[in-house]
């Protein structure tokens, strides 16, 4: 690819994967990227393993519409803190594999590469200092990088007690995924940022969500080699009071020590892919547009010919959150069998309240995406593609037929998908990324995918089922089957459906 800067359909479509033409590619496995930052030298602040757990209920959790409510106000110190970090990204179990241990996450990740890191920055917390930490997985720790009081990023309206910040390691996904990996990056991303966002919600803390914020500043706050890591998101916790006065946008930020750095290198033969670092860099700048449209994606040429209504039970049995995060898993020996209107509306219902609640959070993100189903037979509606109207909570078919069978030829010929009952298909229409928020529209639509695709996942456990999401896939295919436009674009499938009992 040329040095240019880049726009989503350019990239997009370089990186697609075509049938009969991908390269052969062997992993480095002496080389393999570490799967934690190191700073060997820096001081570390326990987190508190025996902070409790809220009994929340998933359903009720999922329901809740409001992020930011200056009425729901509660104090943030070490506890809240370790419960934050416990419900969003931890360690539920351990196995052995080749004589490796292997840890399962409560976060989804391509290829389980995770190149997702979180920090903290502390502006007013009881019982630890302001500054800027690093988050340690394995042992549950905050590493200390800055120590005193830090600018707020990007500055809001109402004060910060603390912000969350998710960053991306390119080479930890690029080690497999090469040029294409920006896209797991960024759905991954989004896959964090959903875990926190309900770990947020389950506290009652009032957050939130920025995707836009000034990359560089970013950066230079938390340490980065922006070269090989970069800032995504940025979720503020408020305590409710108002800012007093605009703040400085020229606050003393000097940058970290080169040791610091350097712990953005996660192996010592790293590739730098220019088409992941020009795609990133060309989104730098954030554009000021800003659209409520949903994507109009013309499928098989036609609006839906029929709508079906969920009819979503008011009252869902009872889940608890915290537990059903640590039974998450991938799981994707799906067995081809009908199942029960409650099951299948249990899944995609939960799916629709989600998005229905989702959609009042003041982001650009949440409009860059459509939403489908791909039912597969055996279920209680006939088989073919639905999109989904989350507001209306109804489905509309698009197109009729089995194809659950081409699709998983399309995802790279993987064909235990087409035991799946039910692909969820998250769509956007490239061109309109590029006209409404420019190069930087690309990360919304692929983080804002990597959201939902998380929920699935959630949704999917909730119902008993086995889940599995797909990145890979051939692209103009898989668009091609589904009726897309020439520029429509399938992100991300979920598969969700009964599996073997283990």
């Amino acid at each position: 690819m040329t040095e240019k800067k880049l726009i989503a359909t350019d990239y997009h479509r370089e990186t697609s994967y075509r049938r009969h033409q991908l390269a052969p590619h062997t992993l480095n496995w002496a080389h393999q990227p570490m799967p934690i930052k190191r700073y060997p030298d820096l001081p570390r602040v326990p987190l508190d393993r025996s902070a409790k757990l809220p009994a929340i209920d998933y359903v009720d959790l999922i329901n809740r519409r409001r992020a930011f409510d200056s009425k729901r106000l509660r104090t943030l110190d070490i506890q809240k803190i370790s419960s934050v970090f416990s419900l969003t990204y931890n360690i539920t179990a351990r196995a052995m594999h080749a004589d490796q241990p292997f840890y399962y996450r409560s976060v989804a990740s391509a290829g389980a590469l995770y190149p997702f890191e979180l920090y903290l920055a502390v502006h007013c917390a009881r019982g630890m200092d302001p500054g800027v930490y690093h988050y340690h997985l394995f042992d549950f720790s905050l590493t200390t990088l800055r120590r005193g009081p830090v600018p707020e990023i990007p500055p809001v309206g109402h004060v910060a007690a603390a912000t969350f910040y998710i960053t991306g390691i390119f080479f930890r996904s690029a080690w497999k995924y090469r040029s294409r990996a920006y896209r797991y990056v960024l759905l991954d991303a989004g896959h964090l940022l959903e875990n926190l966002r309900m770990a947020l919600g389950a506290l009652e803390l009032s957050f939130s969500i920025h995707l836009d914020f000034d990359d560089q500043r970013a950066a230079t706050l938390l340490g980065l080699n922006p070269q090989r890591e970069v800032c995504l998101a940025c979720v503020h916790l408020h305590d409710g009071r108002p800012r007093q006065k605009k703040p400085e946008a020229s606050h003393d930020l000097k940058p970290l020590a080169a040791d610091i750095l350097q712990a953005s290198t996660v192996s010592d033969q790293e590739v730098a892919y220019a088409d992941i670092l020009t795609v990133h860099r060309a989104g730098n700048s954030v554009s000021t547009a800003f659209s409520e449209a949903f994507p109009k994606l013309l499928m098989g040429g036609h609006d839906p010919s029929s709508w079906i209504d969920l009819k979503v039970p008011d009252h869902v049995e009872s889940i608890d959150y915290a537990h059903l995060l640590w039974q998450r898993r991938s799981r994707r020996n799906f067995i081809p069998m009908s199942d029960s209107m409650d099951g299948f509306t249990t899944f995609v219902g939960l799916m629709a309240r989600h998005l229905r609640a989702a959609s009042r959070m003041p982001l650009p993100c949440r409009s860059a995406i459509a939403i489908g189903f791909l039912i597969g037979t055996g279920m209680p509606i006939p088989p073919g593609v639905y999109l989904l109207d989350p507001k209306a909570q109804r489905l509309g078919c698009v197109l009729d037929g089995r194809l659950s069978e081409p699709m998983a030829a399309a995802c790279l010929d993987q064909m235990w998908l087409k035991h799946a009952a039910v692909h969820l298909l998250l769509m956007t229409d490239l061109p309109a990324l590029d006209r409404n928020w420019g190069p930087r529209g690309y990360r919304y639509a692929m983080i804002e995918a990597g959201r939902i695709g998380q929920q699935a996942y959630l949704a999917a456990t909730a119902s008993g089922w086995g889940v599995c999401g797909i990145g890979a896939i051939y692209d103009r295919e898989a668009a091609s089957l589904l009726g897309l436009a020439a520029d429509g674009a399938l992100l991300y499938l979920v598969g969700a459906g009964p599996v073997k009992a283990c």
